[in-house]
């Protein structure tokens, strides 16, 4: 018996150490781990016949990481945006697609700067958002000690996109079209990002373009005009310009300041004599021969056509009639509204 229980006293003493040599090791690692969710992305509804880019749209990242080691860390970590499912392969302009395929370019930023936010390694846009921190070390057996942190996503609808047709785009950001990579060191902060981490941050860019129109007119000027009794009409034109977003219909009426529906209007002085009363009947039409007049009853004496997300220039052909009036000298003027419907 005594032989025995020498020996199982011998086996306890190596198993023992073996064992408080393991912890102590194990404890001493420092996993860091990180998590992260960005807000969608939202630029409502749009209109982009002027050509111009669209105002700024901010998304928020927020973001925890933790150390559950007992050591302090220094950590690096990397937030990696790539080209959304229906950019594929677009980075700089990424872009958004409707239902039909088509294209709405826009591009994502880091905060206020100029900063495209893209992803370590990418050629076209290798610039991820980096937050660098301190984490002190886990407070007891089990804990973990975390650092949170938050920022902007600035996104921006591109200029010259009038062609664009109406409809609801977007980009979808799920999958491996986000990740989270980092480095962590227990002395120096480190200079790169390279432990690729499970965790995502899906988001979606989403904008509605809605059918719309601009339209400019340049003054319709007839010049000087003699304004004796049985001079002969004067003609000049002019131009209006409308753009419309692609395919829509639109009409175009003029009303003068009269609220004449057939064009007819009447041109009044502008004050240069006092007491002067005499007047200057006009007419506009659509036609060089100016028997077709324009006017503003939809489908009768209006003008129509369809937009292509260009300027689309209609002549506006105007008269001055012939008088058997006296005109007194002066300055004579009227203002006609320009309505486009569609």
């Amino acid at each position: 018996m005594s032989f025995l229980t020498r020996t199982l006293q011998a086996l306890r003493l190596p198993m023992l150490c073996a064992l408080l040599w393991w912890l102590p090791a194990g404890s001493a690692q420092a996993a860091v781990s990180c998590t992260a969710t960005m807000t969608n992305l939202a630029f409502g509804t749009v209109e982009l016949v002027d050509g111009a880019a669209s105002s700024s749209v901010n998304a928020t990242l927020n973001y925890t990481c933790t150390n559950d080691g007992t050591a302090a860390v220094q950590a690096r970590v990397c937030f990696n945006i790539g080209d959304g499912n229906q950019s594929l392969g677009n980075f700089n302009p990424r872009t958004m697609k409707d239902s039909a395929g088509n294209i709405l370019n826009f591009q994502l930023y880091q905060s206020t700067s100029g900063t495209v936010w893209g992803s370590n390694g990418n050629g076209a846009v290798p610039n991820p958002f980096i937050a660098t921190m301190s984490i002190a070390a886990r407070p007891f057996l089990g804990g973990v000690t975390s650092v949170s942190g938050s920022t902007t996503m600035r996104g921006q609808l591109l200029a010259l996109q009038s062609t664009v047709p109406p409809g609801t785009y977007q980009d979808d950001f799920a999958g491996d079209h986000t990740s989270i990579t980092l480095s962590s060191s227990t002395s120096a902060m480190p200079t790169t990002c390279n432990t690729i981490l499970p965790d995502k941050f899906a988001f979606v860019v989403s904008a509605t373009v809605a059918k719309s129109c601009l339209v400019t007119a340049d003054p319709l000027n007839f010049g000087t005009i003699n304004g004796l009794p049985g001079q002969a009409d004067r003609d000049q034109t002019s131009t209006i310009n409308v753009t419309c977003t692609t395919p829509t219909p639109y009409t175009v009426a003029l009303t003068p300041s009269n609220g004449s529906t057939t064009g007819a209007g009447t041109m009044t002085p502008t004050g240069g004599v006092p007491g002067n009363a005499d007047t200057v009947p006009y007419r506009l039409y659509r036609n060089a021969a100016r028997t077709t007049v324009w006017g503003s009853v939809t489908g009768t004496n209006t003008a129509a056509g369809t937009g292509n997300g260009a300027a689309q220039a209609l002549t506006l052909y105007g008269r001055v009639l012939g008088t058997s009036a006296n005109v007194r000298p002066d300055s004579y003027r009227d203002v006609v509204t320009v309505s486009v419907t569609y």
